[in-house]
């Protein structure tokens, strides 16, 4: 609870009255009501209410995408022994250590999708 005084931090005790941290201010007593701009409000018409709102997203599955660029005879394919490779680096760890680099096969029937450390 805040002092109605001057507004700093209190904490209540069992009674519902409070002591104000703050030395210059000194205030003991009930909380008393909350400003609300600058409307006095009582603690008993306060109320709170948690509503949770709905968000639209769409999920974007990108395996079925190519990503990177095109290698011939630089990679193969640990599942179909293929060639054709898409190839791209990316930081994945932190800046000190070395890029990753995503590999994923190019046959359409496979698509198999490995990493290089």
């Amino acid at each position: 609870m805040f002092c109605p005084k001057c507004g700093t931090l209190g904490f209540p005790d069992a009674a519902g009255n409070i002591s104000c941290t703050n030395y210059k201010c000194g205030y003991v007593g009930p909380v008393g009501g909350v400003k609300i701009g600058n409307k006095e409000v009582s603690l008993d018409e306060l109320t709170s209410k948690t509503e949770a709102q709905g968000r639209e997203y769409e999920v974007i599955s990108d395996a079925d995408q190519q990503q990177g660029i095109l290698t011939t005879n630089t990679y193969m394919c640990p599942k179909c022994d293929s060639v054709e490779v898409y190839a791209y680096l990316e930081q994945t760890r932190s800046s000190d250590e070395p890029e990753t680099r995503m590999l994923t096969c190019a046959n359409v029937k496979c698509k198999h999708g490995w990493r290089e450390y």
